[in-house]
């Protein structure tokens, strides 16, 4: 194993980490008047910065791709590693058991939003969870476009922004496509801070509910519950967080192209100026909502809150029209992006109104975004390739194929999506028998099971069980695990438990 590229990896991830502490430490100065906290901030901030340093100097100048086997284990370790400094200030801070903040903490990272910090717990606390939720999406979004293609296949990445993409993992320099998936990633985060600043809300509680929502990481913390304009700019943001960041980078560069272009304010009053940003406007606009995936989610929103909206009217104390629909879009959308947040008790919600958003939360949003799930494009091409074999099985000499945004879809993708969600049922089945070994009714095990592969930590409370606190310590463990694996998608531990073989058999020999 060539364990000095995973290092070189994790010096990338933490130096890039420590920034991060500054600003609770101002926070903690300025607004809580607390030197004590602001310090042991910038100190963690200063560790991590130098665990980085010292990864990147055993790792040497790696320039290589990352292979398959060194790929799995890279996924499947970092969020521990970041993890050891993130839980630091929850023990420091938080009135938390060290084994608590520490699920805590990698829930945080993997999006999860388990949100088991005790009531009252101070401000910065709920700025650091914030933070770590934004953190640990945009880990993801950056494994997404160089290490999980290597490890899932192309299948989905390629296809997202409808012609084939190479994202190779090559390390030194941070490719192009990942690194304008990064400036998406902040433009989104702003626009969300204007949303529900817009809204009403204080700045502070405006940055927190845009870290949250555009990472998908949820949480119980949502101020201004009940108030329209703020659910609804949730609404908005949330809506952002399940599009596909690829996409959204590709349009953007699109549009903002012929400014690049500029030389002198002259250009911009010239009508030849005016006539091509208008066209390259209009035309990007077109790529974005002709795509499939956008369409889908677009039709799926609106078909489950119509469902949702028909199961609660009338039903659940919610007689308004207004209301009711209000009630319905929120909890559809937040659970399709799995944020998972919730504005009102959603355990009296009748049964086929649980169910719509546990389908949505299963299904999540597109592949190219920080959401869980299974994802809108693997479900749009088996559900493609099963009516392609339908009409093959009708007219046997008919040749089919499938096709995505006019991109035709390799067999091997379908094969791949095929074995994701094999692995995926399995993974569910194997991994909720045995949290019903933890004093578990079954349900409870199924829903937190369902909640860590989905990233979506407030699925429990649809059949009323009890948070995560209830776990014995190994059930606290075992769900960190299927946190991690289910945010890097399945296949990385069934890959690193293959290499791990190969070497043995290898030392064998």
């Amino acid at each position: 194993m060539k364990g000095k590229i995973i290092f070189h990896f994790y010096g990338q991830v933490l130096t890039a980490f420590s920034p991060v502490f500054l600003l609770p430490a101002i926070y903690a100065a300025v607004m809580m008047k607390s030197p004590r906290i602001s310090i042991m901030f910038l100190a963690v901030g200063l560790l991590t910065a130098g665990a980085g340093i010292i990864f990147w100097y055993f790792s040497g100048k790696q320039t290589r791709r990352l292979p398959v086997f060194e790929s799995s284990i890279t996924l499947l370790t970092v969020y521990p590693i970041v993890s050891i400094f993130g839980v630091v200030p929850f023990v420091f801070v938080g009135h938390i058991s060290p084994i608590n903040a520490l699920l805590e903490t990698v829930s945080d990272f993997t999006s999860a939003g388990l949100s088991i910090l005790p009531e009252g717990e101070p401000y910065v606390l709920l700025l650091w969870q914030s933070l770590l939720m934004w953190f640990g999406s945009l880990i993801f979004l950056i494994l997404l476009v160089t290490v999980i293609p290597e490890v899932n296949g192309n299948f989905g990445t390629a296809l997202s922004l409808g012609r084939g993409k190479n994202f190779s993992p090559m390390f030194g320099q941070m490719s192009d496509i990942a690194g304008r998936v990064i400036k998406t990633y902040f433009i989104l985060t702003g626009a969300g801070f204007i949303f529900f600043k817009l809204a009403g809300l204080k700045f502070w509680d405006s940055l927190l509910m845009s870290l949250r929502c555009i990472s998908t990481g949820g949480g119980d913390f949502f101020p201004g519950r009940g108030n329209l304009y703020v659910e609804y700019a949730a609404c908005a943001v949330m809506i952002l967080a399940c599009g596909n960041f690829l996409l959204y980078s590709e349009t953007l560069n699109k549009i903002f192209s012929p400014l690049s272009q500029i030389k002198s304010f002259k250009q911009i009053q010239s009508a030849e100026f005016v006539k091509n940003f208008s066209n390259e406007f209009f035309s990007a606009l077109k790529v974005f909502f002709t795509n499939s995936e956008v369409k889908v989610f677009a039709v799926g929103i609106c078909l489950c809150t119509s469902l949702f909206l028909a199961s609660v009217f009338g039903r659940d104390g919610i007689g308004d029209g207004n209301d009711a629909f209000r009630y319905a879009l929120f909890h559809v959308v937040s659970f399709a992006s799995t944020t998972g947040i919730t504005i009102s008790d959603i355990t009296t919600t009748h049964d086929f109104g649980k169910f719509l958003i546990f389908a949505a939360a299963i299904c999540g949003g597109s592949i190219g975004s920080a959401t869980g799930g299974i994802k809108i494009m693997r479900i749009l091409i088996l559900l493609r390739f099963t009516g392609a074999e339908i009409k093959k099985t009708l007219h046997p000499r008919m040749v089919t194929g499938v096709s995505i945004n006019k991109t035709p879809i390799p067999g091997d993708y379908v094969s791949g999506i095929f074995g994701f969600f094999f692995l995926s049922a399995l993974t569910l089945f194997v991994c909720a028998g045995i949290l019903s070994m933890d004093n578990l009714i079954f349900s409870e095990a199924v829903a937190m099971t369902a909640a860590c592969l989905t990233n979506v930590g407030s699925l429990p409370g649809l059949c009323g069980a009890e948070n995560f606190l209830q776990l014995s310590i190994f059930g606290k463990f075992f769900c960190m695990i299927i946190l991690i694996v289910g945010r890097v998608e399945i296949f990385a531990l069934p890959v690193a438990i293959a290499g791990l073989k190969n070497l043995r058999l290898k030392k064998s020999w």
